[in-house]
């Protein structure tokens, strides 16, 4: 077959369009392909730039082998595997393994800081600095024992790469983690010089510090994962503006990386750097000053990073035969509500489930065909309607918002089979899916009033205010445009990616997904207005919503959305009949159980069908 151009069939992410214009920086589809996976056994051991500190952190949150080699006295942290501090150029760490092997030592063995004395090497380690010299000495000692046996027992090396411009002690060519008079000692010009490091002397440097750490191993081969920090630089000593030379530094760190990592079988390159400055997240992943990552930011990396390394997940933090009653409730942990979540969500809940006693307690703890149902507020009126079949025996209920735990942030370790409520939520009991099969998921931020809600939140009644005063404002448009399309693009990524998930990383056999009704025409009227309803403008969003949903959803493959008859149940304006609203309080966006009619029906009948 002759094809017109090279790029005519390649896959939608090698495209800028695709990968990163239209894609959810949140879940960056297909970003990594791991040359191979980590067992959740293997030891790791992390160093490198501060960065490499919330890699470790977060593997031991999650109860995986990274042991911590060093002595707890008088540190700050245990964030890497051993108490080396940061080490942010190659040289550091070669360095450092050079001295394991007593090939090199460093000429000055202590710098003065307040009233004592920290390690030059590692001057922000200690809580407080130590009395002299020689205790420094002492500890340092000790310290290259610990990271001898962190070399030799390490299965996974996870390395940061964080700069390339450092600082030298003249007298004995030891690059230092800082420069000296920030941390300890006082800057003399004639004692240190600057150095920025280049392609070549890193790459060099990286060769002989892999040769090392084998040789220390006794030729024992190991894992590399390198990754390069996507913190800027603080400040620049070369004599030009910091963003040349911040751009120098990660482009030299990037390129070794990755050219390392591809000439090397052992090796692997994990982009957690592009994952960060991706232009899609416009800057959001960085705290206000644009240089300290967020913690949710690195919460996206680490999710890439389990997802990339651990494809089957990890092992279950509670025994496979664990019950509710076995499962320890936490003192506090806050759920993450679904954007589809605003606060005039919160009574809906509230009243819908407050007659309902002892919910899921029915549930054996042993049932094979136990069906999971998890949303959002729409599950009050939609779980009334399942009440209505037999089948409804088989379901437990978990309303996302009454939860303690959070199955979507603990999918990696619980795979979405641990549910645990809040203790004001007394009335449904906790439970444990054994025998993972079937999932429903009700609302969740697709389609319905979400439309709505992807321009702005939603809230709750407030005495003397209008409709316009708690509801976002819509633009009136005539036809569906493509910055339309695109902005419902941006919107609906973040579902389906937690769709993905929900396929990739469960065992659930199939799932199903309801999605979110329209709101009542009446509660339109009153929190858009007369003239946006009557103008159909409503109609135009729900095309332009429906052709961006159509535009992402192949990518998940055994999910089955069931989506409502509008023609049954909206009007010419696109929003639900009036006979059909939860009540008639004219802010209420919820829709009566009658209206789940024929999403129910469906539901069964592919739960019977296949």
């Amino acid at each position: 077959m002759t094809l017109a151009s090279p790029y005519e069939n390649l896959k939608p992410e090698r495209f800028w369009r695709y990968g990163v214009a239209l894609s959810n920086p949140q879940s960056v589809t297909n970003i990594h392909a791991p040359k191979w996976a980590i067992a959740p056994t293997d030891t790791v051991v992390t160093m490198g730039s501060c960065f490499a500190q919330h890699i470790a952190t977060w593997l031991r949150d999650r109860d995986l082998n990274v042991p911590f080699f060093d002595t707890d006295n008088n540190i700050k942290s245990r964030s890497f595997s051993a108490n080396y501090g940061n080490i942010y150029t190659v040289k550091q760490a070669l360095q450092l393994t050079n001295e394991i092997a007593g090939t090199r030592s460093c000429s000055e063995k202590g710098w003065q800081a307040g009233d004592g004395f920290v390690d030059p090497l590692r001057p922000n380690v200690f809580t407080a600095p130590v009395g002299s010299v020689d205790a420094i000495g002492q500890l340092r000692s000790a310290h290259l024992k610990a990271v001898e046996k962190a070399f030799t027992e390490l299965d996974v090396l996870v390395f940061t790469l964080g700069l390339t411009e450092s600082w030298r002690v003249n007298a004995c060519d030891t690059i230092l983690p800082v420069a000296p008079g920030v941390a300890g000692g006082d800057y003399d010009p004639q004692k240190y010089s600057f150095v920025n490091f280049d392609y070549p002397e890193i790459r060099a440097d990286l060769d002989q510090f892999c040769a090392a750490v084998r040789a220390l191993r006794g030729g024992r081969d190991f894992k590399l994962i390198l990754t390069v920090s996507p913190v800027p630089l603080t400040a620049t000593y070369e004599d030009r503006h910091i963003l040349q030379s911040s751009t120098y530094s990660k482009a030299v760190l990037r390129a070794v990386a990755g050219d390392f990592a591809t000439e090397n079988g052992f090796a692997d390159y994990f982009p957690s750097f592009e994952i960060i400055n991706n232009p899609a997240a416009k800057s959001t992943f960085f705290e206000d000053n644009f240089r300290s990552v967020k913690s949710d930011a690195v919460a996206v990396v680490m999710n890439h990073f389990m997802i990339s390394y651990f494809p089957d997940g990890i092992a279950e933090s509670q025994p496979a035969t664990a019950s509710p009653a076995q499962v320890t409730k936490p003192a506090s942990a806050p759920a993450t509500i679904a954007k589809s979540m605003d606060a005039d969500c919160e009574d809906e809940l509230l009243e819908g489930f407050a007659d309902r006693h002892d919910v899921n307690a029915r549930l054996g703890q042993d049932r094979q065909d136990m069906v999971v149902a998890f949303g959002d507020s729409h599950m009050v009126n939609s779980s009334k309607k399942i009440e209505e079949y037999d089948e409804a025996q088989n379901f437990a209920i978990a309303p996302v918002r009454f939860l303690a735990n959070n199955p979507h942030r603990e999918i990696n370790v619980h795979r979405f089979r641990t549910f645990i409520f809040k203790e004001e939520h007394s009335n449904f009991k906790d439970f444990f899916v054994q025998h993972p099969k079937d999932l429903v998921l009700v609302g969740l931020g697709l389609c319905g009033d979400n439309i709505i809600r992807a321009h702005g939140d939603m809230k709750p009644e407030i005495e003397g205010a209008s409709g316009s005063d708690i509801t976002p404002t819509l633009p009136c448009l005539d036809a569906v445009t493509e910055e339309l399309v695109q902005m419902y693009v941006q919107k609906i990524m973040p579902h389906i990616a937690f769709g993905l998930q929900l396929e990739k990383l469960t065992a659930y056999e199939r799932i199903f997904w309801i999605i979110s009704p329209d709101m009542p025409e009446q509660t339109a009227r009153f929190r858009l207005g007369d003239h946006f309803v009557d103008g159909g403008y409503y109609n135009v969003h729900k095309k332009a919503y429906a052709t961006a949903f159509n535009m992402l959803v192949h990518n998940v493959n055994r999910t089955k959305f069931i989506i409502h008859p509008w023609a049954d149940l909206c009007n010419e304006t696109g929003f639900t009949k009036n006979e059909f609203a939860g009540n008639d309080n004219l802010t209420n966006i919820h829709v009566n159980k009658d209206y789940y009619t024929f999403a129910v029906n469906q539901l069964f009948e592919l739960m019977k069908a296949d």
